[in-house]
């Protein structure tokens, strides 16, 4: 299982509804093809909203796409940037989750992951955030 660094297993809640950030850093995760995982949730969650936040521009020397989504399921649920993908994840973007995305539930030990395509990223950072209420 490819993985990010700052992965995380999500094991309880310290309330109902809590906030959630995954970090994906080029620098440390590399840019290649394929999918990272990057949060597995202990107990089953409902994902109640999500968005990305990029922290420094992402680049690529082709048409790099990016989708994010739930591992085994409906893999760009959250994100589907396909279209214009590295022209769309520039410094300071918000890109708002998918309407798919919003009040989606995951299985305990449910995994969301992400996914470049087409070609590499050379550069980029960004933080995935989610909104998160134990089901």
């Amino acid at each position: 299982m490819a993985t990010l660094k700052k992965y995380i297993e999500h094991r309880q809640f310290s309330g109902q509804m809590e906030i959630v950030e995954v970090e994906y850093d080029f620098s440390k995760d590399a840019g290649a093809t394929g999918a990272l995982d990057i949060i597995k949730f202990k107990e089953a969650v409902v994902l109640m909203d999500a968005y990305l936040k990029v922290d420094t521009a992402f680049q690529s020397g082709g048409s790099a796409t990016l989708i994010w989504g739930v591992k085994g399921g409906d893999t760009d649920a959250c994100l589907d940037v396909t279209s214009g993908a590295v022209a769309n994840l520039t410094l300071g973007a918000v890109i708002p989750g998918e309407t798919a995305c919003k009040q989606i539930k995951i299985a305990a030990d449910g995994v969301l992951e992400m996914t470049i395509g087409t070609a590499a990223m050379t550069a980029g950072k960004c933080r995935f955030v989610m909104l998160v209420q134990k089901f």
